[in-house]
């Protein structure tokens, strides 16, 4: 069984366009094992496709969609709290799932096309600056590597966030800064790395890298 989710009758004819093939293939963003992403055009307005390979056929989270839905509605749902919340994002228009007993074998996702450009270094002050609004209301970016964030017309826009409420308080936000940092491969100015709560951060940090690196070598072993 499949359903279409959508906030308008407009987005309805999007999905019949993508059902029926009959739209244009602009440019493959991402093909991998992982996601396919598409920047397609229908009736002149570019339009995001994206659809989660390994969430939708990893059996795990096959089950998990069970009670918690597909990684494309957790996705449209997120881009839409985003907007709620009063940062900047692509407007989610749709997403598909289709099911079977209850369990998503395949979904996808269309969003609004941001014609803006990935954040580099010169937009560093932005991103933290944007990175600190996040905190201040209460929430985690949750993957806040740099390219995760968008910059048009000199404003920041969210792209691959998870906006997670912050239980790990001062720690939880410093260790969002060391993963931008590790991001950027090289030293930032941009936060405090003198505080307590950095330090706390930083070791786990540390650990988790360490971790890492003894589950790879026990993969290694058991091929």
């Amino acid at each position: 069984m499949e359903k279409v989710y959508y906030q308008n009758e407009k987005n309805k004819i999007i999905y019949d366009r993508i059902k029926d093939n009959s739209f244009k293939l602009l440019k493959i963003l991402k093909d991998d094992n992982r996601s396919k992403v598409l920047l397609i055009e229908i009736d002149g307005q570019k339009l995001v496709y994206k659809t989660p390979i390994e969430k939708n056929t990893k059996i795990w989270q096959r089950i998990l969609s069970v009670f918690r839905g597909s990684e494309s509605k957790r996705e449209y749902k997120n881009y839409m709290k985003i907007l709620k919340v009063g940062f900047r994002g692509p407007e989610p228009l749709l997403y598909c799932e289709h099911k079977k007993y209850g369990i998503t074998l395949n979904s996808f996702l269309v969003m609004e096309y941001l014609d803006g450009e990935v954040a580099s270094l010169s937009d560093l002050d932005l991103v933290a600056s944007e990175l600190r609004k996040i905190h201040r209301k209460g929430y985690l970016h949750g993957d806040s590597q740099l390219s995760n964030f968008m910059i048009k017309n000199s404003k920041v826009y969210l792209i691959d966030v998870k906006l997670l409420k912050n239980i790990y308080l001062k720690p939880g936000e410093e260790y969002e800064f060391i993963y931008l940092e590790e991001s950027c491969h090289q030293d930032i100015d941009v936060y405090d790395k003198a505080s307590w709560s950095y330090k706390i951060a930083k070791s786990l940090n540390l650990y988790l890298h360490w971790l890492g690196r003894v589950k790879k070598k026990i993969r290694r072993k058991d091929r």
